[in-house]
């Protein structure tokens, strides 16, 4: 049985009711079951476990507990039970507070432990959201969590920001040299656009939902671009995907 995984960068600032309603819109729309968010910050978090009760919510802030910004998955309660969650640093040390020589900010990711209410099955979630200075760190980053996924003993996806370019930058290439691979590449359908705009109309893709070689196919891919009332939920596109665990 299929189910919608979403990722979406929030944008920390501009937090303004009329914007929040748009991107809650996003949500409700789509309705994703698993649903992995960046840039949310602790006024986000509360926002948005206030708007979507029948989720849970894993994850903690990026410089603990609940300060600075999130890489939260939110499971939706009606499709997966959460079984363990955990939140990481992105370095050599995981479990505490820590950062990649030369990043600009401490980074995380979150990994939620589900059971799929449909048929009793494990699988993970994983969610992230690399660095944006050099490119050397996020090769780096990409490394430790790679490294991560590799203990998984169950079928995962994952979501986020990676800030960097899809197919030609090292550390796109590196992550998903091997065991990864981006779910767009394998999609039956699929809907493509940038999924990074700023408000400024650019034209990057830098978000992604990658799952493990073998593990799902995927049926839909597609990038979120509409507007809202007329306006830009995020300075980022949502992206969408459509996954089938194989037999």
């Amino acid at each position: 049985m299929n189910f919608k995984v979403m990722s979406f960068n929030l944008w920390c600032g501009g937090v303004t009711p009329e914007r929040t309603e748009r991107v809650f819109a996003m949500i409700r729309k789509y309705d994703p079951d698993i649903l992995g968010v960046q840039e949310a910050t602790p006024q986000w978090m509360k926002l948005l476990k206030e708007a979507f009760p029948a989720y849970t919510a894993c994850g903690i802030g990026r410089e603990g507990g609940d300060k600075g910004e999130y890489s939260a998955v939110f499971a939706k309660n009606a499709r997966f039970t959460v079984k363990s969650e955990c939140t990481r640093w992105l370095t050599g040390t995981p479990e505490e507070f820590s950062f990649v020589e030369g990043s600009l900010c401490p980074r995380v990711y979150t990994c939620a432990e589900l059971t799929d209410n449909c048929d009793g099955s494990r699988l993970y979630h994983v969610n992230t959201h690399l660095d944006h200075g050099p490119e050397e760190v996020r090769v780096i980053q990409a490394k430790y969590l790679h490294e991560f996924l590799e203990t998984l003993d169950a079928p995962f996806s994952v979501t986020g920001d990676f800030n960097c370019e899809e197919g030609t930058s090292p550390s796109y290439q590196s992550f998903t040299a091997s065991l990864i691979e981006d779910s767009k590449m394998k999609a039956e359908q699929k809907y493509a656009a940038p999924t990074f705009h700023g408000y400024h109309d650019l034209k990057a893709i830098i978000d992604f939902c990658f799952i493990r070689r073998g593990d799902y196919t995927v049926e839909d891919y597609r990038v979120l671009d509409e507007l809202i009332d007329g306006e830009h939920p995020s300075d980022h596109n949502p992206v969408l995907v459509t996954l089938c665990r194989k037999a």
